[in-house]
């Protein structure tokens, strides 16, 4: 059996799921899980920097993204629906998570050491620019009343 081969990918798979597929459902829903964990504390994992903690959360849906799809399609492919398990789609994710991690890595490793540069440095100039004199409160000018006040 080619695995490549257009009647592979683009049939229905009619036997039961292998002990395989269960593994690579198992760690769609543990990536799901500890994608959705860190997303909720990313504020604990990163607290004093904000371009890393902007990284985590962007990192962290695409990853339930992708394991959310992944979860999906494996469903599908346990429930023999017609189109939707072929193994042409898990392929197809499969590509796309590698595309996707390459370009987080791209990301870490060329923009976040310059956004965290610029926010050093603005950090920096910030820290030497005089502060504004603080303006006095408007005083409401009240009108003088002269003669009996009307009711």
């Amino acid at each position: 059996m080619n695995i490549l081969s257009g009647d592979y990918l683009f049939n229905t798979p009619s036997d039961a799921p292998s002990g395989f597929f269960g593994v690579l459902t198992a760690a769609f829903v543990v990536l799901f899980l500890g994608a959705a964990f860190v997303h909720w504390r990313r504020g604990k994992i990163a607290p004093n920097n904000p371009i890393q903690r902007r990284f985590i959360r962007r990192v962290a849906k695409t990853c339930m993204w992708i394991s959310g799809i992944g979860i999906f399609l494996a469903l599908m492919r346990y429930i023999a629906f017609p189109y939707l398990a072929d193994p042409f789609w898990l392929l197809l994710l499969f590509i796309g998570t590698i595309l996707t991690a390459a370009y987080f890595v791209y990301d870490w490793s060329e923009r976040y050491p310059v956004a965290v540069w610029k926010l050093q440095h603005n950090t920096l100039a910030r820290r030497y620019r005089p502060m504004p004199k603080a303006r006095p409160e408007p005083q409401r000018v009240r009108p003088k009343q002269r003669g009996k006040r009307r009711r």
